[in-house]
């Protein structure tokens, strides 16, 4: 029996570190288009600045390698200069946060700080904030970008979002204690051959009712190649993610 768990546990192991190794050679692949993509960012003035840091003012450390382009508006940033705020040193602050996060991060899943800094490089167009959010959303859920559990996701607004994917909310389930199960139902409606709904019910042990989430196809489906080929299983992709969301929260 020991020796069926301690097989169990290495291979465990091993497929963890073959994703991760997958993910580093893709990284390395995608290195020299992002060495050019970055070189065009460090020429970038103060009015190609995009974001918002004087709200949130931050103590002062080193700043870090990282390249960002940073959103301010217009009004915001011209009130900033004429009340002598220190515009780029808010800058240098909020990326210096970064550096302490992803050190944190990269010691809470336990890999190599460098493997997570390149695969934060490769996320040029996110905003520092967004970067900082995914960075303790790593910590508090103990879940690895590099094995594909967790990442960001931009909306068609342009705002970027932490995104849990399916492997995530999978490990999620599976390490909570109280998770005792879970379930699917499906309109008996269709849309296009597609059931109208999916509904997901996760149950926990110490809640006497389930938590029940509904996607509806009508509001969920995209317009990818994936959606095409595999429309019911996204649905139901998406019925658990959200249901996850609301029954696990930490």
């Amino acid at each position: 029996m020991k020796n069926a768990l301690d097989k169990s546990n290495k291979s465990t192991k091993l497929n963890k570190i073959n994703t991760r190794t997958e993910a580093l050679k893709s990284i390395l692949e995608k290195q020299e288009n992002v060495s050019a993509v970055r070189s065009s960012h460090q020429t970038i003035s103060l009015a190609d600045i995009a974001e918002d840091l004087i709200a949130n003012p931050i103590e002062p450390s080193k700043p870090v390698s990282i390249t960002r382009v940073i959103n301010i508006h217009a009004g915001k940033l011209d009130q900033n200069i004429n009340s002598g705020v220190p515009i780029t040193q808010s800058i240098a602050l909020f990326h210096s946060l970064i550096e302490k996060e992803l050190a944190k991060a990269a010691n809470q899943l336990d890999i190599d700080e460098k493997e997570l800094q390149a695969w934060i490089d490769l996320q040029i167009e996110v905003p520092a904030k967004s970067i900082l959010a995914l960075l303790r959303s790593i910590q508090s859920l103990h879940l690895d970008p590099l094995s594909e559990e967790i990442g960001l996701t931009q909306y068609e607004d342009g705002h970027w979002q932490v995104f849990i994917t399916i492997e995530g909310c999978s490990k999620l389930l599976n390490q909570h204690p109280q998770f005792s199960g879970l379930l699917f139902h499906q309109a008996d409606t269709l849309i296009d051959g597609v059931p109208e709904w999916i509904e997901c019910s996760i149950y926990r042990r110490d809640r006497t009712i389930p938590t029940t989430v509904r996607e509806y196809l009508m509001e969920v489906r995209g317009a990818n190649a994936i959606w095409q080929k595999m429309p019911r299983r996204m649905l139901r992709h998406k019925a658990l993610q959200q249901c996850v969301r609301l029954a696990i929260s930490q």
